[in-house]
């Protein structure tokens, strides 16, 4: 399991978060998670590489009198990631997906029982039937009739006497009636909703009655009272109400309503949860915000975590826009979180499903929806108003971070160029570009090579690997600088680059026009790169393009020609002038070597650094696969060439069971058979091979073969030059030239290279040798031609396909 995050139990009882992270320290380590309770941990390392040395190191080891035991940790999305006895029991308990669940049903009669407790008959007559003994003492018994400024006051039965009874006899009777203090209770009414409810006439003419009744009650003093005056006051009541009765208009009828019904509104509360349930429906979910702005949000990551980490993590999902690691000014540290924008959303989708909660250098990492960036910048309405010049500068400048200069980096300005040629040799521009003469354009493509020459040797000086040039990956912390104008210092460059954060180091030769400027982090360098790409310094603009990776290497190659030299092959031998120029010439027939039982980290570098000791190395590979999730695999084993086979043999003998990466190799002679695109391919590589002819490309048609004779004979002892022509004598825009030795071939090619002849940039090659038998090539060539006539035959012949046979005959023979 590849995991940069283990899982440690067993740590002793006084154990702190800061001890753990000091006794795991041996490997880089990205976070701690310990839990004192449960005596465990969990440390995160930057590789899973680390990780796994340290499960092989710590596991089953002592801390003080208690055995840890370290393994691989497993991230929460992961689907085989054992499930808890909580887990196990409530999904035993839990119903089958097959088993039948009833439909749920609603209690109709507890409904009913509802609407009949919210009935305010019934609640009054409730109240009235109430046994004293639970009735409260200061309850007001007439509030219910909605009088709150009425006492209350306790009913008095009516004396009726019976007929027949005598007046002797009689019941004992208090002779105060039973007062009651009144006391105003505060009632909060509830708000409700209105809701239409259709109702009988009867009932909505009874609803009325009993409103008016209840708020048209006279008020009567608070106090004690006779029960002729309450008996009054009962009468006239019930008189008021008699009288009114009449003159209470009918309610009004709608028109789509008959005599017996009407629609009233009557207030009904309505669910709050119905409302919950509308809103979690209408909220988009995560995925959904994803695939609308394409970007995501990471949070939870390493401080260190830079932006090449992130885009190899999220570049197999598809094409990344941008990748976006805030970074702090004052340390140059990430903040913890990053962005990602992806060109297809479904892509981004994707990438969210499958990275949410899993273990990214260590740490479990958390996505979430990014907002979409927000653009500052002009749309192109409004750049189409601005003037042409102005609209060039915006464009330029908007593009700047996109923009690289491949074709050359080594840049230089041609008119500086001359200036610092004039000024070594204490002479005017003028002087050095004679306008009567007709090489002008060719003694400024000699400057600019030395001083080309001169600025590689000074990088290659200070540890600048050249190599790195030609590798399309580009880094995010050194900046190259072109363009330079003449007369400006190193002092004045590195003042203007130091105003956008700590320059760790910063390399300009003596000539000028170039340097180099490595910032101490990725944001302060990506600042300074959008802050001063195209800035006008004095009469020229600065160029900036971003640094390849891996630029400075400590002990880099020197480009310098050293003196090459010979060792002859018997002691004494006598070599002729012609024999030490030339160079071994390489053998196509290689003997190769079948490397097994490799690491799978080892790389094609790793290998070919071991083998490079040996005598006769020629070249190694370890072959590879491609994953679409994990990227590039290793197959576990390789090859390895040799230039003969007693080279080849003593590499066996010594190289077999040797250890690399942990791993012993296995070494035995390969016996693949090369087939015909194999020969093929070794032929034209050994046609293309250093020779003596050099094919020049690009060239001005202007340039004229007396111009080029003269700009490649300071260089080596030219044989002849061959300017292509067409039918009307012009240039095709290429030329030939070819020297006497290699040597001199190989000296013209790197001292001209990325050299400019009248404004445009020659690209220069090695041309394939010309056949050294005529007869023998055009033999090759009839075979060649003869093969392709014999498929074409063939193809006609079986192209067929199956026709319909008679064997009966045609009709004709059947009529006659």
């Amino acid at each position: 399991m590849d995991t940069s995050r283990i899982f440690v139990r067993g740590l002793p009882p006084k154990f702190s978060e800061d001890d753990v992270r000091k006794h795991f320290s041996k490997f880089p380590i990205t976070d701690v998670k310990y839990f004192p309770a449960r005596r465990i941990g969990y440390v995160g390392y930057k590789t899973p590489e680390d990780a796994s040395n340290a499960i092989k190191y710590f596991n089953k080891s002592f801390i003080r009198m208690s055995k840890i035991f370290a393994e691989p940790a497993r991230a929460i999305a992961d689907k085989e990631l054992p499930k808890s006895r909580r887990q196990q029991k409530y999904e035993q308990c839990a119903p089958r997906d097959d088993a039948y669940v009833p439909p749920q049903q609603d209690n109709n009669l507890k409904r009913k029982r509802e609407d009949v407790e919210k009935d305010p008959k019934l609640k009054e007559f409730l109240d009235v039937m109430q046994i004293p003994s639970k009735q409260k003492a200061w309850a007001n018994d007439d509030t219910q009739l909605g009088d709150r400024s009425a006492p209350a006051v306790e009913a008095v039965e009516e004396i009726v006497i019976p007929e027949g009874e005598s007046d002797d006899e009689y019941q004992v009777m208090s002779k105060k009636p039973k007062t009651v203090e009144w006391k105003p209770s505060p009632e909060v009414e509830p708000v409700f909703e209105p809701e239409r409810i259709v109702l009988d006439v009867n009932d909505a003419q009874t609803e009325v009655e009993e409103s008016e009744e209840l708020f048209d009650a006279p008020a009567v003093e608070a106090g004690p009272v006779t029960d002729a005056d309450w008996l009054r006051s009962r009468t006239n009541r019930v008189l008021d109400l008699v009288e009114d009765d009449d003159d209470i208009p009918p309610p009004p009828h709608d028109a789509g309503t008959t005599e017996e019904q009407l629609e009233v509104e009557v207030a009904q509360p309505e669910p709050a949860q119905a409302e919950e349930a509308q809103d979690e429906d209408a909220a988009p979910t995560e995925e959904d915000k994803v695939r609308q702005t394409g970007r995501l949000f990471l949070r939870n990551l390493h401080y260190e975590v830079t932006e090449d980490d992130i885009r190899e993590q999220f570049a197999k999902f598809g094409a990344l826009e941008e990748v976006h690691v805030p970074m702090k000014k004052a340390d140059g540290k990430g903040k913890g979180f990053a962005f990602v924008q992806f060109e297809d959303p479904d892509q981004a989708v994707e990438a969210y499903l499958d990275n949410d909660g899993t273990i990214f250098q260590g740490r479990l990492l958390h996505i979430i929806s990014g907002k979409a960036k927000r653009n500052d910048a002009l749309d192109e309405f409004a750049i189409s108003k601005l003037p042409l010049k102005k609209q060039k500068e915006v464009l330029r400048k908007k593009n700047a971070t996109a923009a690289t200069f491949n074709w050359n980096s080594l840049y230089l300005n041609t008119d500086a160029v001359l200036s610092t040629v004039a000024e070594r040799l204490n002479i005017s521009k003028a002087e050095l570009l004679d306008p009567t003469s007709s090489d002008a354009a060719v003694k400024q493509a000699h400057a600019e090579a030395h001083i080309i020459q001169e600025t590689k040797g000074y990088f290659t000086k200070h540890g600048v690997d050249l190599e790195a040039f030609k590798r399309s990956a580009k880094g995010d912390v050194a900046i190259l600088v072109k363009n330079i104008p003449h007369g400006v210092n190193s002092d004045e460059v590195r003042q203007l680059f130091e105003e956008h954060g700590t320059i760790r180091r910063f390399l300009m030769p003596s000539t000028g026009m170039t340097a180099i400027v490595e910032f101490a982090n990725a944001g302060q360098a990506k600042t300074a790169f959008m802050s001063l790409s195209y800035k006008k310094m004095k009469d020229s603009i600065l160029y900036l393009e971003k640094a390849p990776k891996d630029l400075f290497k400590e002990g880099a190659i020197s480009t310098t020609v050293t003196a090459f030299t010979a060792a002859p092959d018997k002691p004494g031998a006598i070599l002729s002038a012609q024999d030490l120029l030339e160079e071994e010439p390489e053998s196509s027939n290689t003997i190769t070597l079948h490397v097994k039982n490799l690491n799978f980290t080892t790389t094609t570098q790793k290998l070919a650094e071991t083998f490079k000791p040996l005598a006769g190395f020629r070249s190694a590979v370890v072959r590879t696969k491609i994953d679409p999730k994990r990227g590039v695999l290793s197959l576990g084993y390789g090859f390895v060439d040799f230039s003969s086979s007693e080279t080849a043999s003593a590499a066996l003998r010594a190289m077999d069971g040797y250890s690399l990466e942990g791993h012993s190799l296995k070494i035995q002679a390969s016996h693949r058979g090369a087939d015909a695109a194999e020969e093929r391919r070794k032929e034209d590589a050994a046609k293309k091979a250093a020779g003596t002819k050099i094919l020049i490309k690009n060239l001005p048609f202007e340039a004229t073969k007396k111009d080029v004779r003269a700009l490649f004979a300071p260089y080596g002892s030219l044989r002849s030059v061959r300017v292509p022509k067409k039918f009307d004598s012009s240039s095709r825009g290429f030329a030939f030239a070819e020297f006497s030795t290699k040597r001199d071939a190989a000296n013209a090619m790197s001292q001209l290279r990325g050299t400019h002849l009248l404004g445009r940039h020659l690209v220069l090659s090695f041309a394939e040798t010309e056949a050294d038998d005529p007869e023998l090539e055009l033999e090759k060539m009839q075979q060649k031609v003869g093969s392709q006539a014999n498929k074409v035959a063939l193809q006609r012949l079986t192209s067929g396909g199956r026709k319909k046979f008679n064997v009966a005959g045609t009709d004709d023979l059947d009529e006659a």
